[in-house]
């Protein structure tokens, strides 16, 4: 993509890294890509012409796909993404999944969030569907809560030797794996979070989240869901059973325990999923952006890493182009800015001001600025 032409060049290939670097500077483009699949002819003009052989697994995460991103500052903004990209990498990608460290490579885009590229042989030729049922996997989507809290039979009782069967459910336990594992530790973090709270306060956090999800809750009901599990019965808060004898057999009403686990789905499940924007990653054919190259709307650069070294990795030091030096370039900005470049702060006025080439580049992509002729 080009800064003055309202098109997007595609079908270009390159046999040696030189031919690529002359293009980029002959051309200057403000976004450049490169497909995560393999061809056998990458150029041809035709996508049956290229023959496609596989392709990388993408994962891509920016703010709009992270919760709470919303209004926060772009500095911010990029310090949640990075969190969630982290659970994204080891809690799925590393744990679940079983990916090996050096198949995976974090690429930080230059702009909102960051892209890990998955290369490995097994996942080389899947299709769209099976990519997505590996989304669906970290997204928990359509997650069966019934497998979650599985119902077991028991005898409660027998007349003229006919047992009388009941049912119960089932308490995720921390030793399980994948996704009972996950959704104990979120139903514990929201037992932790009720708990820390007084009575009025944490049935009030219940209402919430009743109120979000499809079918509201009685108020009567997320009471008696309170006083089960806090105000206790048997010696012992419900509270303390669930946790030490991983039971679930705490609430004295079967509509207060289906409350639960509908609270449950509703809360624990969306703060225990990852994220990824759900078309790139199972796209078998996916344009992404080119590691090392410049991202038009920032000026930053697109940053490979491996995952050691991404809870260090500040995108207003290391993003920052060594290309663009420290001449005094004047600009004119539109409003007041605040920002931090190179552990260097600036505190700008609106209108002229004179900042280092590196500052003017990254004020004038993000269109808080002019160049001042």
């Amino acid at each position: 993509m080009f800064f003055d032409r309202d098109y997007v060049m595609r079908h270009l290939g390159f046999a040696k890294r030189a031919e690529l670097k002359n293009y980029l500077v002959d051309n200057v483009p403000s976004h450049a890509y490169y497909s995560c699949a393999y061809y056998e002819k990458p150029n041809a003009p035709t996508m049956p012409e290229k023959k496609w052989l596989g392709a990388d697994l993408i994962f891509d995460l920016d703010a709009d796909h992270v919760e709470g991103t919303k209004g926060m500052t772009y500095e911010n903004m990029l310090k949640r993404v990075k969190e969630e990209v982290i659970r994204l990498m080891d809690e799925f990608l590393l744990g679940d999944l079983g990916f090996d460290y050096d198949s995976l490579k974090v690429v930080f885009s230059g702009g909102r969030g960051y892209h890990v590229h998955i290369n490995d042989p097994r996942v080389f030729r899947l299709s769209s569907h099976e990519r997505r049922e590996i989304v669906d996997y970290v997204t928990g989507t359509d997650l069966d809560i019934d497998w979650i809290f599985p119902e077991t039979s028991f005898e409660m009782a027998r007349f003229k030797d006919r047992p009388s069967i009941a049912r119960k459910r089932t308490m995720p336990k921390l030793e399980d794996g994948g996704w009972r594992r996950r959704m104990r530790r979120g139903i514990d973090e929201l037992l932790k979070e009720l708990e820390d709270a007084d009575e009025t306060t944490a049935k009030g956090v219940l209402a919430k989240i009743s109120e979000e999800g499809p079918k509201e809750i009685g108020v009567k009901t997320l009471e008696g869901v309170y006083d089960d599990l806090f105000k206790g019965s048997q010696g012992k808060r419900g509270v303390d059973r669930m946790r030490d004898d991983d039971t679930f057999e705490v609430f004295s009403e079967k509509r207060r325990a289906d409350a639960f686990i509908s609270i449950v789905e509703m809360r624990v499940k969306g703060r225990m999923k990852g994220e990824t924007d759900e078309p790139v990653t199972s796209d078998i054919k996916r344009l992404i952006r080119l590691p090392s190259s410049l991202h038009g709307k920032t000026g930053f650069e697109v940053i490979p890493m491996k995952r050691d070294d991404v809870e260090d990795f500040d995108p207003f030091i290391s993003a920052v182009s060594a290309t663009f030096g420290e001449e005094p370039v004047r600009v004119s900005c539109k409003e007041p800015v605040e920002m931090s470049l190179k552990e260097r702060k600036f505190t700008l006025d609106e209108g002229q001001n004179t900042v280092p080439e590196y500052a003017a580049i990254y004020l004038i992509c993000r269109k808080l600025a002019t160049f001042d002729f």
